[in-house]
């Protein structure tokens, strides 16, 4: 399993913050993770840390337009599933990210975050991802992780469609 994280500081923190995210990772997988390896993409760059399991898939928290740039590589068509801890931000733009991942793999599944209407400092409402709460886990956290700590007793894949949405193919559903 690949763990992505925005090497954008609004998102990945301080160095502090991304050993309790790693934490965060084990305690949710039961599989201590790789160390942060900061890896160049061809349009940005990334962290990414992985573990030793049967799992085949990716569960990134960055930006939703740096979610986009990862959903047009090729590594995309070597997966089982995609987890977009991110914002939909404007309307069905969730459902343009599961249509980028069926151009490079016809039997992937999208699980998207868990999303809030909340208004924007330009007072329009949008479905955001906004993390939260360092305090409890030591990094920003949004409600999907959340939800992940709650339910890793269940299993990690069980856990996963408790804490995230599936996305339809379908545009309006």
């Amino acid at each position: 399993m690949y763990f992505l994280l925005s090497a954008n500081a609004e998102i990945s923190g301080s160095g502090e913050n991304m050993e309790a995210r790693r934490k965060f990772i084990k305690d949710i997988t039961g599989v201590v993770p790789t160390r942060w390896v900061k890896k160049y993409t061809g349009s940005m760059f990334i962290w990414i840390c992985c573990t030793d399991d049967y799992l085949n898939g990716i569960y990134i928290t960055a930006h939703n337009y740096e979610v986009a740039a990862i959903c047009r590589t090729n590594v995309i068509s070597k997966l089982d599933f995609f987890v977009a801890n991110t914002c939909v931000y404007r309307k069905e733009y969730d459902t343009d990210i599961f249509w980028l991942l069926k151009r490079k793999n016809k039997n992937i599944r999208l699980l998207y975050a868990k999303q809030k209407i909340e208004l924007t400092n330009e007072a329009i409402l949008r479905d955001t991802n906004i993390l939260r709460d360092v305090g409890t886990f030591g990094f920003m956290t949004s409600k999907s992780d959340r939800l992940m700590f709650k339910n890793r007793d269940k299993g990690f894949e069980t856990a996963l469609y408790l804490s995230f949405e599936k996305v339809s193919g379908l545009y309006g559903v």
